[in-house]
């Protein structure tokens, strides 16, 4: 079985995940933190235990010299080999000749010649004023070794030769206090870094299902949410899936049951029409008459709200609409039948040109030509959603102003009417099926208080909002919001 750990990783419980990051976040920073302190120790420690070259170099020299009193010639032979954590070579007399690019400087105070050598930019020794040559080159090689930077220790001979010392262990290169403290820094903030990660790596699948979960969709056929991440993640996906899968077999079940109810109430109704012109009271007649027609237009209206934007599929197509268009037409065929209905065109385009490099000046243009304002849409469900704004307009405000206006995401229209307008209790219960108000808005005026749920759905099926704000000069204003979609 081949062992997959990124998929396995995916897949884990969230609490083993977090435990994960946990581990590694307290893995890199006490790491860190020991690394550091492991440095910090060998570096004080080599510091303080420096002074130790002083006593090994001065007994160099004297044996060199002892080496030339017992005859042996001034040259490389003169070095030794076997000293810890020291390297000794020979130099002629003269001037010490260090390495290219480092520059030498005498030490003031020493019982006789010595020189240290250094790389560019390398402070001047101090002076080690001591009795003996052993104690002023243990005060140097201290010196040397705070300095933190690749070094060389040059001690004169009796003859004027060069003894050149070198010590790769305590004399060499190392991170100085400020660096120190900028490579604490750099661990810091890729701790913080981390910290500031890891909570949102370990919450992304739920962020995931989250945003799945509220992304605009078909109300009656969702897309299934992935069941996929963690195990948590999963079983939660799988969970919702069924839940969402049962309620909408429950409401499928009951608007069918509905619209099969109010479709098999055509048939009496239409007998009771028929019965009620043989009634011979004309009074009495006309009263059955109108309780027929008011059923009739009840069950019409259940039917179109069960039938068009709940129970069926969407099998009108989106396209792209010309949305002024078809706002302006429809206005138009109100206003050609009498009715008080006034549109209003969406305001031309307005650009602010500025200066630039090539000239002009600050100047204001526009396009006095149309706006289509075109959007993605199924056109006869969004005339049918207007056109029953402006029926309540009329019913219950005397009159419709249809204004539109848009940006570059979306089309505003707003459908004011000159009525009382609404309690502000009930603005939001009016979009509830079957809800009609007392006062102007009662069975009087007709309908069956389906109006505003139809409207409802197919504005949310465009994925729309609607909203109801009572005029400050009397009436209401029906505002809705449509994204382009383009």
């Amino acid at each position: 079985m081949e062992f997959n750990l990124p998929a396995r990783l995916r897949t884990a419980r969230l609490r083993h995940r977090i435990l994960l990051a946990m581990v590694a976040l307290l893995a890199l920073t006490h790491g860190g933190a020991l690394v550091g302190m492991r440095l910090l120790d060998d570096r004080a420690r080599e510091l303080l235990t420096a002074h130790r070259l002083g006593p090994a170099m001065a007994a160099a020299v004297e044996a060199a010299e002892r080496a030339m009193q017992d005859g042996v010639a001034a040259g490389p032979a003169l070095a030794l080999n076997d000293l810890p954590d020291l390297t000794v070579s020979w130099q002629p007399p003269g001037t010490p000749t260090p390495p290219a690019g480092w520059g030498l400087a005498g030490v003031p105070d020493t019982p006789r010649a010595v020189f240290v050598a250094g790389g560019r930019g390398m402070p001047d020794p101090h002076a080690a004023p001591a009795a003996t040559l052993a104690q002023a080159l243990s005060l140097v090689a201290e010196d040397v070794a705070g300095r933190l930077r690749d070094a060389r220790v040059y001690v004169q001979l009796g003859n004027g030769d060069w003894l050149e010392f070198a010590s790769p262990r305590f004399w060499r290169a190392r991170n100085t206090p400020f660096e120190m403290v900028l490579a604490g820094l750099a661990a810091f903030g890729l701790a913080v870094a981390l910290l500031l990660w890891l909570p949102g790596r370990l919450v992304r699948p739920l962020e995931a299902l989250a945003e799945q979960a509220t992304r605009p969709h078909d109300r009656l056929h969702p897309r299934p949410l992935p069941e996929d991440g963690p195990e948590e993640v999963a079983a939660l996906a799988r969970a919702f899936n069924q839940t969402r899968n049962a309620l909408r077999d429950m409401m499928e079940g009951r608007t069918h049951l509905l619209a099969a109810i109010s479709h098999d109430l055509r048939t009496p109704a239409t007998r009771l029409r028929l019965r009620a012109e043989y009634v011979d009271d004309e009074t009495l007649r006309g009263k059955m008459m109108a309780d027929i027609d008011e059923m009739a237009a009840m069950v019409t209206a259940t039917l179109e709200f069960l039938g068009d934007d709940v129970l069926r599929e969407q099998v009108e197509q989106v396209e792209l609409v010309a949305f002024a268009s078809l706002l302006q037409s429809l206005c138009d065929d109100y206003a050609d039948t009498g009715a008080p209905v006034v549109y209003q065109e969406p305001p031309p385009l307005q650009f602010a040109a500025v200066r630039t490099i090539f000239g002009g000046g600050e100047r204001s243009d526009r396009f006095d030509q149309p706006r289509q304002l075109r959007l993605a849409g199924r056109p006869s469900s969004l005339r049918r959603a207007f056109a029953n704004l402006i029926d309540n307009a009329i019913k219950y405000g005397q009159r419709a102003t249809v204004s539109v206006d848009a940006d570059a995401v979306e089309i505003i229209v707003d459908v004011c009417d000159e009525g009382p307008g609404i309690p502000e209790a009930e603005l939001g219960n009016v979009f509830k099926p079957f809800v009609r108000l007392e006062g102007s808005r009662n069975r009087k005026t007709g309908g069956s208080g389906l109006g505003l749920s139809i409207v409802k759905s197919i504005i949310e099926a465009h994925q729309g909002r609607i909203e109801l704000t009572n005029r400050a000069s009397g009436g209401l204003r029906v505002r809705v919001i449509l994204p382009r979609m383009l």
